[in-house]
C-alpha cells in the first residue's frame, strides 16, 4: 500500500500516451520522495464512448474502471486532452515539475496535446518526445528491480493492473520491448505511459521548493481528473 503522506516530493514527471479516438489515452506520473528517493507511480486513463461500441468485449471492464475513478469516459471529443492538461497544470502549480524534460510524449499523433500544452506555456525543452519500443528497456528493467526492492510503489489501480496483465515482453535482438498480448482488446497504455515517465526519471531531475506534500498533491489529482 502506498503511503502518500510519508515524505515531501523532490520532483514529479509525467508522460502521455495519447492513443486515438478508438483507443485508450493515458497519463503516467512518477514522483520521487525527497528523503527516501522512493518513486511513486500514479496513472489515469481516458477513452471515448465510441470505444465501448468498438471494443464490446472489454466494455464492461472499462465501465468498471470508470466507476472506480481510474478511467474517464469522454462525452466530448476533447475531454481527454482537457483532462490530461488539468493533471499537467497540477504539476505546474505544485512547483515540482522540472524545467527540462518534465513531460514526455509519445512522438506519434501528439499534435493536439502539443497545442494544448503550449497554451499553458509548456513547450520544448520542458516537453520532449519519449521513444517507445526497445527504447523503454532500461525503464522496464529498472522498474522491475525497484518494485522488487520496494523503492517503487504504485497506486494499485485496477486499470494499471489490467494493463500490466495485457503486456508481454518480446525479445528484439539483445533488447526487450513491451508489446500487447493480443491486438485490439489488450490495452497497455497506462503501463507504457508510466514506463515513459520512468524513462525521464532516469535523468535524476530536480525541481520544486520542497514545500508541497505528496499527500496533498496526489489527493488533488484524485479529485480533479474525472
Amino acid at each position: 500500500q502506498c503511503d502518500w503522506s510519508s515524505d515531501v516530493c523532490f520532483s514529479d514527471l509525467a508522460s502521455i500516451d495519447g492513443g486515438g479516438l478508438d483507443d485508450l489515452g493515458a497519463i503516467g506520473v512518477i514522483g520521487r520522495e525527497k528523503t527516501t528517493k522512493r518513486w511513486l507511480w500514479w496513472g489515469h486513463g481516458w477513452c471515448h464512448e465510441d470505444v465501448l461500441e468498438l471494443r464490446k468485449e472489454i466494455a464492461p471492464r472499462l465501465r468498471d474502471f470508470a466507476a472506480a475513478g481510474e478511467l474517464t469516459i469522454c462525452r466530448e471529443v476533447n475531454d481527454d486532452l482537457e483532462g490530461m492538461v488539468a493533471v499537467i497544470r497540477q504539476l505546474m502549480d505544485s512547483g515540482l515539475l522540472p524545467e527540462k524534460e518534465g513531460i514526455g510524449l509519445d512522438p506519434f499523433g501528439v499534435a493536439a496535446i502539443v497545442d494544448e500544452l503550449a497554451k499553458i506555456g509548456l513547450t520544448f525543452p520542458q516537453v520532449v518526445a519519449v521513444r517507445q519500443g526497445v527504447s523503454l528497456m532500461s525503464a522496464l528493467t529498472g522498474c522491475a528491480r525497484k518494485l522488487k526492492d520496494g523503492s517503487l510503489v504504485h497506486s494499485a489501480s485496477g486499470l494499471l493492473t489490467w494493463c500490466v496483465g495485457n503486456a508481454r515482453e518480446e525479445q528484439r535482438g539483445n533488447a526487450v520491448m513491451v508489446t500487447k498480448e493480443a491486438a485490439g482488446k489488450a490495452k497497455i497504455d497506462l503501463l507504457v505511459a508510466g514506463l515513459s515517465a520512468a524513462k525521464l526519471m532516469e535523468n535524476n531531475p530536480v525541481a520544486g521548493d520542497g514545500k508541497g506534500s505528496v499527500d496533498d498533491w496526489f489527493g488533488s489529482l484524485r479529485t480533479r481528473v474525472a
